[in-house]
């Protein structure tokens, strides 16, 4: 028994002496620290206040020539002229004949679409800026969630 016991002693302090296990192990938490510092300063950047350019967001809604409000032009002219008209009417808008022909031109086009709405009426339902649908509701929603999850976090630091 003896014996056993002085070869266990030996190994372990042949192993303690080999020290490839500890110095693998420190290498690993310096990455895991250089890591976890870059990933902090990164969100740090990014919870500093995100920069919004607001003709840029405009310039890239308006990209789609008005599409991007089928959805609320659908609703409007289902009123007028049925649900299903609608649907099919804009949706036929929306398969532009050359890219110079943007739905916009495309609904103007259509005598069922342009006969419901004067274009005054047109252009404010193809204007992004008058409806945004669910986007305010999903957004405080998010904005609770962010804060309950910092809230969370704040406790678990404290």
């Amino acid at each position: 028994m003896k014996q056993e016991f002085g070869e266990l002693e030996a190994m372990q302090t042949e192993h303690e002496a080999d020290r490839t296990t500890s110095i693998t192990m420190s290498r690993a938490i310096v990455q895991a620290c250089e890591l976890t510092g870059d990933v902090l300063q990164r969100m740090m950047v990014l919870l500093d206040g995100p920069q919004l350019f607001p003709d840029r967001v405009r310039e890239n809604l308006d990209l789609s020539g008005g599409l991007i409000m089928a959805e609320v032009l659908t609703l409007e002219l289902g009123r007028q002229m049925g649900r299903q008209r609608a649907h099919d009417a804009v949706y036929e808008a929306r398969r532009p004949r050359s890219p110079s022909h943007p739905f916009r031109e495309m609904l103007a086009l259509d005598p069922d679409l342009s006969a419901g709405l004067t274009p005054s009426q047109m252009e404010t339902l193809l204007d992004p800026a008058r409806y945004t649908g669910l986007c305010r509701e999903l957004a405080e929603r998010g904005a609770a969630q962010a804060r309950a999850i910092a809230f969370a976090i704040e406790l678990r630091l404290a």
